[in-house]
């Protein structure tokens, strides 16, 4: 009788110790739904120019194009256009056997229009040229995938034109195409 009487008692305490698990779940929940909303809100906020915009002024990114920034006095951006350029590169087969592919790559550098820059880049137009090729010819099939490669690829490529230019001249790199076959 005693041990019925105790399973009356779980049985009557445990719907409402699930409702109260579930009622605290409810808060979670809601919570997590107002705080992504904030985020939300605040990175819409960011993208479209963030305080300046209320302002009236100009968007925060937008300096280094063309704006009253740094290295803009003479213009926009200028483009150091390079043909393509073809390399063989290391990737697999099925098996695993190693396979020879090649990469083809047509790409440009941008770089703030003033005169002595384009005059320095357009100097340094071969070594910058051959230093890609060099790092190409070092790339595999698998350093290439998805578009973690390609941002890798073209951080490498930025970070090796500026080494050869000797400063931050060049600001970034465009490809506009990339084929490996």
């Amino acid at each position: 009788m005693t041990d019925a009487a105790v399973d009356g008692e779980e049985l009557a305490e445990a719907p409402a110790g699930r409702w109260r698990v579930l009622r605290d779940h409810k808060r979670l929940v809601m919570a997590a739904g107002a705080l992504a909303v904030v985020a939300m809100f605040c990175g819409g906020f960011v993208a479209f120019g963030g305080v300046s915009a209320l302002t009236g002024g100009k968007p925060a990114g937008s300096a280094g194009h063309g704006g009253t920034g740094a290295g803009a006095a003479a213009g926009g951006d200028a483009l150091l256009d390079f043909d393509d350029i073809v390399v063989n590169i290391t990737g697999t087969t099925a098996d695993g056997a190693s396979a020879a592919r090649y990469l083809k790559i047509h790409l440009a550098l941008v770089y703030p229009e003033s005169p002595d820059a384009e005059a320095a880049m357009a100097e340094k137009k071969p070594f910058i040229r051959d230093t890609f090729t060099g790092f190409l010819r070092q790339m595999t099939v698998e350093d290439l995938r998805g578009s973690i490669g390609l941002i890798k690829l073209k951080a490498e490529l930025l970070k090796r034109a500026r080494a050869v230019v000797g400063d931050n001249t060049p600001s970034e790199v465009l490809i506009s195409d990339l084929v490996v076959q």
